[in-house]
């Protein structure tokens, strides 16, 4: 007696991945274009160097970057995260960031071509927010 097959056997349905690795290579250039842009954003400040220091910890803290003076302006920008703020305005900005997350530390980036009197002002604004330290970001030197 011979038996009488139903069902054809068939092979696994094939998947075209082609898509899926369009999407994948996207993907990566994305990342690779916002990681450039991402270090050229912070490699505008060149940090002055120290011989000794603490390295960076990982506590969560409010970043003010003093950008170098661009040529025309009087005064350098003042970022308080990505954020551009006019000096009259730090104090008020760096109490409600405080009010809002209290204990937060304040780390403060400056340009090395930059003159104390261009970073006084900042430091002078965290004193008033009543900030007990601000620490001061350096790179380490070799």
């Amino acid at each position: 007696m011979r038996r009488r097959i139903l069902h054809t056997q068939q092979p696994v349905g094939k998947i075209n991945v082609t898509p899926l690795i369009d999407v994948v290579m996207c993907l990566i250039v994305f990342y690779l274009i916002v990681g450039k842009l991402a270090a050229d954003r912070q490699a505008r400040i060149q940090l002055p160097d120290a011989g000794i220091g603490a390295p960076e910890g990982s506590e969560r803290a409010i970043v003010i970057n003093i950008m170098p003076l661009d040529p025309g302006q009087a005064r350098p920008r003042i970022l308080v995260g990505d954020m551009p703020v006019a000096e009259a305005d730090l104090e008020n900005v760096l109490k409600a960031q405080l009010a809002a997350t209290p204990g937060l530390n304040i780390q403060l980036r400056a340009d090395r071509s930059l003159d104390y009197g261009a970073i006084a002002p900042v430091i002078e604004a965290c004193r008033r927010t009543g900030l007990a330290s601000v620490r001061l970001a350096t790179e380490r030197s070799p």
